[in-house]
């Protein structure tokens, strides 16, 4: 008797996984914005070609600085995963289009400044302090402004610094450096830089950085 032949069993091969494929990063000006529009200081807003980053002009409120816009500007963009540098340069009115580069704005408002016009702001941009004095007084101000971070020409009233944070601030370098510095001083010098400048001309300067 002929034995009963089995038909090999067909079994289906496993459907492809699909692979997870990365959310398309978003562009640099449509982070800016979004973040402009969501700005209660800004009143008006225009995004630049820059070849830096991102270049923007601001009309703000009475309130709203463009070191603080700018740092918010780049909150954004880091949340977004971009690491994109914005520039503020803030205006009392937009230009009317067309209206160029940033750079070539920010190159009319530096010789507005330079010449004494009168209302001619600067561009607000982050430069990383010096290693040494710089890069000690900036963490140590950002510690005590509870600031992520705190760039060599960020103006000291405009990171939000008062009287109480000026004394708090300048008794921790008076014990690091063996200077002494008064509120005044610190208030004139007004960035990190103008601070590192003074301690340097001061012959009794003897740091104590860790």
């Amino acid at each position: 008797m002929g034995g009963v032949v089995e038909k090999p069993v067909q079994v289906p091969a496993p459907a492809p996984v699909p692979t997870a494929t990365a959310a398309p990063t978003a562009a640099p000006t449509a982070v800016v914005e979004r973040a402009l529009a969501a700005h209660p200081g800004v009143l008006d807003a225009a995004v630049l070609p820059s070849g830096d980053g991102v270049g923007v002009l601001v009309v703000l409120d009475e309130m709203s600085t463009a070191l603080e816009v700018r740092e918010d500007l780049r909150a954004s963009l880091v949340a977004a995963g971009l690491e994109a540098e914005p520039a503020v340069l803030p205006v009392v009115r937009l230009p009317a289009p067309p209206l160029g580069t940033f750079e070539d704005l920010a190159a009319e408002a530096a010789e507005a400044a330079a010449s004494g016009s009168s209302g001619a702001a600067e561009v607000s941009r982050y430069e990383e302090p010096a290693a040494g004095p710089e890069a000690d007084l900036a963490g140590r101000l950002a510690g005590f402004l509870g600031l992520p971070r705190v760039g060599a020409l960020d103006d000291f009233v405009e990171l939000g610094g008062d009287s109480l944070v000026a004394v708090a601030f300048l008794h921790a370098v008076q014990e690091a450096y063996a200077v002494p510095l008064g509120v005044v001083e610190l208030f004139t010098a007004g960035t990190v830089r103008g601070i590192a400048r003074l301690l340097a001309a001061r012959p009794a300067a003897a740091p104590q950085v860790a």
